[in-house]
């Protein structure tokens, strides 16, 4: 069959994403479905008193599966983020039947280093945009760097957004451009999976044709760090930094989700240049820099010859 395979028999590139992505959206959907209704049960014989209040004990439960530092919010996350994880290894095994350091995920004892590299330039990225959109004003502080907020929450974010930064670097990156080499044009695997790592925030609150060319671009600079180390760490390590210093450390919302924070930012007039209710990820500012890190990495990120 043509159409679902290539001239070399290989199942196409194509196909092999579309499934890994189905296939974890019905689990996924399932087994969140199963527990909420679980939870909501439980809930609901525990405190009893919630059913007495119409609409605002079912406020209650959502707020709870929102919520990303609540138990339940904290555990669908989780799920997620190992279901996608899950997936693209049982799918490369069975199809492409190669380690997963051959989708770049190598030993972390030889890329502790590109990982480090990673988590320090997310960081320092994410710091300028803040610094840019406080001096601009286009935000403001709430409340003093002198009083900064400490919570449990803060911990139970940084597990999740660490596990958020593997499963989709493993999946965007990884996965989809190892497969995407099988059309044998160089600029295929990088463009498409930039692509498809947009599209995969269609759902979120605020999104906007800025907030998408930023998670193409966001997805291109990545994908290009990718194709000159040869490994996965150092994507992985900076969209770990860049989630969690933009929600939990500055207190803007990462790509239209709300986290604790550190610290509180208010948004003076939500425009063009701190992104609305999208959050940075949907303003110019992130704009301006991630073309600037594409010339970067392009310009100083020396090429390797191995994985």
């Amino acid at each position: 069959m043509r159409i679902f395979k290539n001239t070399n028999n290989q199942i196409r590139s194509g196909w092999k994403i579309l499934i890994v992505f189905i296939s974890f959206f019905l689990t996924t959907f399932a087994s969140s479905f199963i527990f909420s209704a679980l939870y909501g049960i439980i809930i609901f014989i525990v405190k009893p008193e919630l059913l007495s209040q119409g609409d605002g004990g079912a406020k209650y439960i959502s707020e709870q599966f929102t919520s990303m530092s609540s138990i339940p919010g904290a555990f669908i996350s989780l799920l997620q983020c190992l279901l996608m994880i899950f997936f693209v290894i049982l799918f490369w095994k069975i199809w492409d039947k190669r380690k997963v350091a051959d989708m770049g995920l190598t030993s972390i004892k030889n890329s502790w280093k590109d990982l480090f590299i990673g988590l320090l330039s997310g960081a320092i990225s994410f710091s300028l945009v803040a610094i840019i959109l406080l001096c601009t004003k286009s935000v403001e502080m709430v409340n003093s760097i002198n009083k900064p907020n400490f919570s449990w929450g803060l911990i139970i974010e940084l597990i999740i957004f660490i596990f958020v930064g593997i499963n989709e670097e493993l999946f965007a990156r990884g996965y989809c451009m190892t497969v995407l080499k099988q059309t044998k044009k160089a600029y295929v695997p990088i463009i498409v999976s930039s692509i498809i790592f947009a599209l995969m925030h269609s759902l979120n609150q605020g999104i906007s044709l800025i907030a998408y060319l930023n998670l193409f671009l966001f997805g291109i600079s990545m994908g290009y760090v990718f194709i000159k180390t040869k490994n996965i760490w150092i994507s992985i390590g900076y969209h770990i930094t860049w989630n969690y210093f933009q929600g939990d450390i500055f207190g803007f919302l990462v790509s239209g989700i709300s986290t604790n924070s550190i610290y509180n930012i208010k948004t003076v007039t939500p425009n063009l240049i701190n992104g609305g209710s999208f959050g940075p990820e949907g303003g110019l500012v992130v704009t301006a820099l991630l073309i600037a890190t594409i010339f970067i990495i392009y310009k100083f990120l020396p090429e390797r010859k191995y994985i």
